[in-house]
């Protein structure tokens, strides 16, 4: 092509606009393929702004990183949080059921059942499993309300829980009858949320025949708040029971068992849809007592006849063996039966127990601190023989009491009682031998505060005396140091009264059969119990010397064969005894006292009586005594 020839030809009509092939190729390469002709490619193309070397190097870092830390995540999800994710995702899929343990029967000594089970039905819900309130969440809330018989208020608590409450069951119904449970494990395949348990119901088939019994057993109650936060790593849920008080508190952990797990399968909608495995539950351990129910009967109807020969509405027994502390029978009074606070106690039931104001729920055996009158006196004169302040012969000489200054301490008996040593104080009792003996008179110098209060607490006074029960009551030991914290002085009336169990001492009937049964064993430290255990036996501990205790045991043995508990000779086998008549106000009768062991030669028994504001202890707590040790007398040679 020359350059004159034009690069376009001239136009040409319509019916011959034609392009030769030569002439086609050229235009498809000169235009698109930049040749010669063409200089595009010399002109600069603007492709947005340069990245220079150090920018692009650390956006590829930033790269790196970002996708190494989402690999190493993803990495750590799937290896180190697998088990967990699977858990959850187990959880969505199958669901627990608890399988309640039966928990464990109580027996006393010869086998008679004192505490078992029956079964009852109850309904829990478990909010987290609810349908959505699009899925028919009210429907669902009102049927369960219906066959309950509640309303859908009733039910707004548990529903509407929030945060981690959701996932614990909550009791809704309990002691649900027959028919209606029938109805409910109906409907239940379509009521996720909600389940039916089959769980047993503690019964006490002898405490409404022997109420006395419910101190000592106590009862099953449903756990609260606070015991839920405690325990709650040992198994138990909120919709569980626990051992409130007595044995069933004491013995809790042996006697509930191990609750067992059954698993169900679900589907989205939380509906069962199979059986998934079990592990069953373990149940709770049989459990002996030392008492014997029908000592305890007896020794119950004995102080119900004294109670109400004295005209008083309360009162406490305590009968154990002084050889191994095995109480045989505890009786306080009044009392209650524990069938009506097992699982959970009405109102009105409850609201008048609370309002009584002789207080049945009290157990007084173990938990009621009084002075303790002249039961005191065996321990005093054992100290006062140990510490050489008087020896079996010395006498002193009664004449109706004690002057100090303008003060009178009198004796029971107008007169006094002559010249009397320790054996015949202790048979009739004699305060002015005990005024002297613990706090000296004249130019005999006798225990002193001290001396006396060390005793005393050797006794186990002012301590608790290890009871296997909840609610020991210490008592109370005054000393001198105790009147120093108060910005009291302490007076020689003071010793005088402490030296006749008087004054500011307080003890329980428990703990004055504890030390009756130590002078009854010679001397040995004793444990009361109601449960065996190695742990609760009598020891080879010795309190004090078995000749001067043997001294006391004599004296005891006087007060039975001529002095103030000579009611109980007539028995057919030999017993030692000792009265108490307490002061504990100026406007209120006395508390009636007495305490005594048998046989005198070989002790098996010790029986200790508290009549509340019940006079003198030689009118209406022996005849309680006597038909106490009847009672145990026949049961021992039937």
């Amino acid at each position: 092509m020359s350059d004159e020839t034009p690069f376009f030809p001239e136009p040409r009509v319509a019916q011959d606009l034609r392009v030769d092939a030569p002439t086609d190729a050229m235009i498809r390469q000169e235009v698109f393929y930049e040749s010669d002709l063409n200089t595009i490619k010399r002109r600069p193309l603007f492709l947005g702004f340069a990245f220079s070397r150090r920018r692009f190097i650390t956006a590829g870092v930033f790269a790196f990183v970002c996708f190494s830390f989402l690999i190493g995540r993803a990495a750590w999800m799937q290896i180190h949080e697998q088990p967990m994710y699977q858990s959850m995702a187990e959880a969505n899929r199958l669901r627990s059921a608890p399988v309640w343990p039966r928990r464990g029967i109580v027996r006393d000594r010869t086998g008679q059942i004192l505490a078992d089970n029956v079964s009852r039905f109850q309904v829990t819900l478990t909010p987290r499993d609810l349908p959505d309130p699009s899925d028919g969440l009210d429907l669902e809330i009102g049927e369960v309300a219906r066959l309950l018989g509640l309303s859908v208020a009733d039910l707004a608590p548990a529903v509407n829980a929030s945060g981690t409450a959701r996932d614990e069951s909550v009791l809704i119904a309990d002691r649900i009858p027959y028919e209606q449970a029938m109805a409910i494990a109906v409907a239940m395949p379509h009521l996720p949320g909600f389940r039916l348990d089959v769980r047993p119901e503690r019964r006490y088939p002898m405490s409404t025949e022997i109420p006395s019994l419910s101190h000592i057993l106590g009862y099953v109650g449903k756990i609260s708040d606070d015991e839920y936060q405690t325990r709650k790593d040992a198994g138990y849920e909120h919709a569980d029971e626990i051992g409130k008080t007595g044995i069933e508190r004491s013995y809790e952990t042996r006697l509930r068992g191990t609750i067992g797990e059954q698993t169900t399968e679900v589907d989205a909608h939380g509906r069962i849809k199979g059986f998934a495995g079990e592990k069953p539950a373990v149940d709770g351990e049989d459990i002996q007592l030392t008492i014997d129910a029908n000592l305890q009967r007896a020794a119950e109807q004995a102080l119900r006849d004294g109670m109400k020969a004295a005209k008083v509405d309360r009162g406490a027994v305590v009968v154990l063996n002084p050889q191994n502390g095995e109480i045989l029978a505890s009786v306080s009074l009044p009392a209650y039966d524990d069938n009506a606070f097992s699982g959970g106690v009405s109102s009105t039931v409850y609201q008048a127990i609370m309002e009584d104001e002789n207080q049945p729920l009290f157990a007084r055996a173990w938990s009621g601190a009084y002075p303790s009158g002249s039961t005191v006196k065996i321990v005093i004169s054992v100290g006062a023989l140990m510490e050489h302040v008087i020896e079996p012969a010395t006498t002193i000489l009664s004449t109706g009491g004690l002057r100090v200054g303008s003060w009178f301490f009198p004796d029971w008996k107008a007169g006094g009682h002559g010249l009397v040593n320790v054996r015949s104080a202790l048979a009739w009792s004699v305060n002015t031998f005990f005024y002297t003996v613990g706090g000296g008179y004249e130019s005999f110098v006798g225990l002193g505060a001290e001396r006396l209060s060390s005793w005393l607490k050797r006794f186990g006074l002012g301590s608790k005396t290890g009871l296997d029960v909840p609610s020991e009551s210490a008592g109370f030991v005054p000393t001198p140091a105790w009147r120093e914290q108060r910005n009291q002085h302490w007076y020689v009336g003071d010793t005088y009264n402490l030296s006749i169990g008087q004054g500011d001492l307080l003890v329980t009937p428990m703990q004055v059969a504890t030390y009756t049964a130590e002078i009854a064993n010679g001397g040995l430290r004793v444990t009361p119990h109601f449960v065996n255990s190695p742990q609760n036996t009598t020891t080879t501990e010795r309190i004090a010397d078995a000749d001067m205790v043997q001294v006391v045991r004599q004296g005891m043995r006087d007060g039975v064969t001529y002095g103030s508990s000579r009611a109980l000779a007539g028995l057919p086998f030999t017993v030692a005894g000792k009265t108490g008549t307490a002061q504990w106000r100026a406007d209120k009768p006395t508390h009636a006292w007495h305490t005594c062991f048998a046989p005198y030669e070989n002790p098996e028994i010790v029986v200790t009586v508290l009549l509340e504001e019940g006079g003198e202890g030689s009118t209406t707590a022996i005849p309680v005594s006597k038909k106490i040790l009847e009672a145990w007398w026949a049961e021992k040679n039937r």
